[in-house]
């Protein structure tokens, strides 16, 4: 039984070089992506898209020229646990997926799959054998068509310095960077200092031209010195033009 240009066994010391140990999901990703490509036309400039992020798209980059870094494998986590390889200009391919019946015969291959018992629990090395001696026959092949949107490639477009943190940035993002504008996945320096988390609703920071036609988080004070401070404007919803036509220039 082969993957691709490896015997089942260098294969495995392939993902663990690659992957960090042997995992089940990427002995059957093997078949699954050795049984795509070979549906696939010769010649045919193809990309890769994975329904999980786990185990499967590795599969993919050590199998195919499709990479998350080239841009040629998308993950869509959709839960389950599939790949589809199409012509990239088309979007004609094919699905290939882990057949549920067809798993029934193979109870050790069935308890990973489903979960029946804890990783403790289940014997790797029968498992492994097993998903070597049912070889493509646990899968389920289909013919697809993926959705325009997801062929070609994504320009980036004009890069320029973000007015907040000064990293350069896709400007078409905004008139600042994603992490600016709260997507970061870091803490704030010295929130972890914090006695407890901020508890109230998720918020982000977004350009003014963002804003137009939500109604603004806060009142607006206007503040005449020596005479008045009071609301401007309360639930403003934001209009074009606005904070530039009406707003008094003490707000």
């Amino acid at each position: 039984m082969s993957i691709g240009q490896y015997s089942y066994e260098e294969y495995l010391s392939v993902v663990r070089s690659f992957h960090g140990y042997t995992a089940p999901g990427l002995a059957a990703g093997g078949f699954m992506v050795d049984l795509a490509l070979s549906r696939m036309p010769d010649g045919v400039l193809f990309e890769a898209v994975c329904e999980t992020r786990n185990c499967l798209p590795d599969a993919v980059q050590l199998l195919t020229p499709c990479t998350v870094g080239n841009g040629r494998l998308k993950i869509i986590n959709l839960g389950r646990f599939a790949l589809s390889l199409y012509d990239k200009h088309s979007g004609e391919g094919v699905r290939v997926y882990v057949d549920a019946q067809k798993v029934r015969a193979w109870p050790e291959v069935e308890a990973w799959l489903f979960k029946l018992k804890p990783k403790r629990e289940q014997d790797c090395q029968l498992l492994l054998e097993q998903i070597r001696q049912a070889g493509p026959e646990l899968y389920g092949i289909e013919t697809v068509l993926v959705q325009p949107q997801l062929l070609g490639k994504r320009r980036r477009g004009a890069i320029g310095c973000c007015n907040l943190c000064g990293e350069p940035y896709p400007i078409d993002d905004g008139a600042i960077c994603r992490a600016c504008a709260g997507k970061t996945p870091y803490l704030v320096p010295g929130a972890e200092h914090f006695e407890r988390p901020f508890d109230g609703p998720a918020l982000d920071a977004a350009p003014l031209r963002d804003t137009v036609g939500k109604t603004a988080l806060h009142d607006m004070t206007m503040i005449v010195p020596g005479k008045s401070k009071g609301a401007a404007f309360v639930n403003r919803v934001m209009k074009k033009g606005s904070l530039l036509e009406e707003t008094p220039e003490n707000c």
